[in-house]
């Protein structure tokens, strides 16, 4: 692990508000967490161009406006999982476009903040403030049972 990647392991789970979640914007707010992060979970790991991540070992991903970091084995950052409305869920990248440091959820500014170099984005993986000028990659996903399945193809 080189210097830019110290805390890698660290990405803030919480839980969105539903009355906020479901207004025009989307935005994700946060209540009840705390300044320290959690640890990333390590769950499920990459077959071939897939991972399978069983809901159940997530529970910060029950209910729409959930957050979790999952490190499944096989891929060298975290990913960001967000449970949106009914079944669908938003993953993404925790890599910052910017020099490939591990982004974290800021609580006090409720957004994704990379802590080298100070690029933010949006809960949607957008660039809100440089020096980053692309977005988050956005994984492709879909709910089969229990099961979210996330496609890790090359783009």
């Amino acid at each position: 692990m080189d210097a830019t990647d110290a805390g890698a392991d660290l990405v803030p789970i919480c839980a969105l508000t539903r009355r906020r979640f479901v207004g025009a914007a989307a935005t994700v707010t946060l209540v009840g967490c705390g300044p320290a992060a959690m640890p990333t979970q390590r769950l499920g790991k990459v077959d071939g161009t897939m991972v399978e991540l069983e809901l159940g070992k997530v529970p910060e991903l029950a209910t729409a406006g959930g957050m979790a970091a999952i490190q499944p084995d096989g891929l060298k950052k975290p990913l960001i999982v967000m449970r949106l409305e009914g079944e669908k869920f938003r993953v993404l990248s925790s890599k910052c476009t910017h020099l490939g440091c591990t982004v974290r959820w800021d609580n006090e500014e409720q957004r994704l903040r990379c802590p080298c170099h100070g690029s933010r984005f949006g809960d949607d993986g957008k660039v809100l403030k440089g020096p980053a000028k692309t977005p988050l990659r956005e994984y492709p996903s879909q709910l089969a049972g229990t099961m979210l399945q996330i496609s890790i193809r090359a783009t």
